[in-house]
């Protein structure tokens, strides 16, 4: 591993309109067919799962992605694969800016683009935080505006939604919340579509990425979705995670080695980041899996135990769900695999394997965020150890774009001048002389301190000396009081203002609050060159 220790940095853009493009989108074409090379290369394992793997995948994107917009554009599966994937949340402009490039890849390059939907991860709260008028009419604060009363905490593909009240004015809600802050917010026409969703599916990640990819149709955006949680029932799956679970020691040791190279080159001491090793309880094993269900829905790890014969494979959370598979090391042992699935036994991949499939075996290109491109340079590694594969390269993207009238908030103006009252403040202590014409500080006082500034003792005999500037300086400050109260008082009334500012230049906030010509006029201006 050590001629992988050269790792790329992603930083997000901070300024408005700044996009991260690595490398420059218009290398697209030049990856993908770089990308198939190395595919051609990869081991026979890996190789003859793709193309079968991409027919289904098309297949099964095409007939989820019918069911609520138009796809007469989809493409074959002779066309060239570009892919990227998200959770199915209401993520701020930045990520949607990947589903932009994504479409602009697809269509520069004559390449299908297939957004896929990574509906295993855990919901965060049934919520969105956004910017909010104080009831002073005046400052500004967050809010947190809820579509539901669930409080996540299960995978996004079991996050049934209970309130439907709540999620139908969910809109309304947020439009007023943000009233003084941003002027015509997308969210009333995002949430229409979410709401047609909810009335298909019942569940709340479903609804939010079924509503925004109507409202991509709408801005002419060709991509098809589909949901990891469909990706991991296919054959083509069961195969790959077969090969995984069938050598399960080795992989075991590909990956442990890995997450401590990573972790050891970029001087993490934390065993949970990137991601924890996988555990061994004596002849059980943690695979890089999730299982769960409808009836107890918190994902669980898979571990697994193969007989001394290799034969029987039991697979496990180690609480209430057990299957075998008694023909594990026969070639029929991925129909096996598959066989198992019901809906009190969801297997799906951990997010390094799910990227590892994606890019491996369903894609040409894979385009990832800053925090998938950076955690999936250990992926590479792992994929390399196990696989023996040249893993192919992928785009890392992001952008920035700030609310609507940000620049009546510059937030360094406010750092400076609250470094400057910072300064002020330390003299009053240190310096106190030099605000004499400020309060009654007695000239002898200051001629006093001016001796002894002049005749520093040497080091080892500074005490008393020391002693007596601390006094002086004491002395003169305490006539300084109402200097100081004033500066304070500034110096609150800035931080108040910088709170004010980092609102107003945050790059966290949901795409939902923005006005929609506003944000796709700034992706425009950052996809063409």
């Amino acid at each position: 591993m050590e001629s992988d220790s050269n790792f790329e940095a992603f930083h997000a853009p901070r300024g408005h309109c700044e996009s991260l493009i690595h490398p420059p989108i218009d290398d697209a074409a030049a990856m993908m067919a770089e990308n198939q090379s190395r595919a051609a290369a990869s081991p026979i394992e890996i190789s003859s799962l793709r193309e079968s793997a991409r027919q289904q995948l098309l297949r099964d994107a095409r007939r989820y992605t019918s069911a609520y917009r138009d796809i007469d554009f989809a493409g074959s599966a002779d066309q060239t694969i570009v892919m990227a994937g998200h959770q199915p949340t209401l993520f701020h402009p930045g990520v949607w800016f990947k589903n932009f490039a994504l479409d602009r890849v697809g269509k520069t390059s004559g390449s299908v683009a297939v957004n896929l939907v990574v509906d295993s991860d855990v919901a965060g709260p049934s919520s969105v935080r956004v910017p909010h008028l104080n009831d002073d009419g005046c400052t500004v604060g967050f809010k947190a505006v809820a579509f539901d009363r669930r409080g996540g905490g299960v995978p996004y593909e079991q996050s049934l939604v209970e309130d439907r009240e709540l999620f139908d004015v969910f809109d309304r809600n947020v439009a007023e919340a943000v009233t003084g802050i941003v002027e015509n917010p997308l969210i009333p026409t995002l949430w229409q579509h979410s709401r047609d969703a909810i009335n298909r599916c019942g569940y709340a990640g479903c609804a939010l990425a079924q509503g925004r990819h109507r409202l991509e149709a709408e801005l002419g955006l060709h991509t098809l979705e589909i949901p990891q949680s469909v990706v991991c029932r296919g054959d083509a799956f069961a195969s790959f995670a077969m090969q995984i679970l069938s050598d399960l020691p080795r992989f075991h040791d590909c990956y442990n080695a890995a997450t401590e190279f990573y972790r050891a080159a970029h001087g993490i001491r934390s065993k949970a980041h990137p991601v924890p090793n996988l555990g061994r309880d004596g002849e059980w094993l943690e695979a890089p899996f999730w299982v769960y269900g409808n009836q107890s829905p918190k994902r669980r790890s898979v571990w697994v135990r193969v007989s001394a014969a290799g034969s029987v494979m039991e697979i496990s959370d180690r609480d209430k769900r057990h299957r075998k598979i008694d023909a594990a090391n026969q070639s029929a042992a991925a129909d096996a695999f598959l066989a198992l699935a019901s809906p009190e036994f969801k297997i799906r991949s951990r997010a390094l394997i799910t990227t590892m499939y994606a890019r491996l075996v369903l894609s040409d290109l894979f385009l990832h965020g800053i925090g998938g491109g950076k955690y999936d340079q250990l992926g590479d590694l792992i994929s390399r150890a196990f696989w023996d594969v040249d893993p192919p390269r992928f785009m890392v993207m992001s952008s920035t774009v700030l609310l609507p009238g940000h620049q009546r908030h510059p937030l360094a103006d406010v750092d400076a001048e609250i470094r400057k009252r910072n300064r002020r403040l330390r003299d009053l202590d240190f310096q106190p002389e030099r605000y004499a014409g400020s309060g009654g500080i007695d000239p002898q006082w200051i001629a006093a301190k001016e001796e002894l500034l002049a005749a520093i003792p040497a080091k080892g005999q500074r005490r008393h000396w020391h002693e007596q500037i601390t006094a002086l300086n004491q002395k003169m400050a305490s006539r300084l009081e109402r200097l100081r109260k004033t500066l304070e008082a500034e110096k609150a009334e800035l931080q108040q203002r910088r709170r004010e500012a980092a609102i107003w230049n945050s790059r966290e906030h949901s795409f939902c609050i923005y006005p929609l010509d506003y944000l796709t006029e700034a992706y425009k201006q950052m996809l063409v060159p």
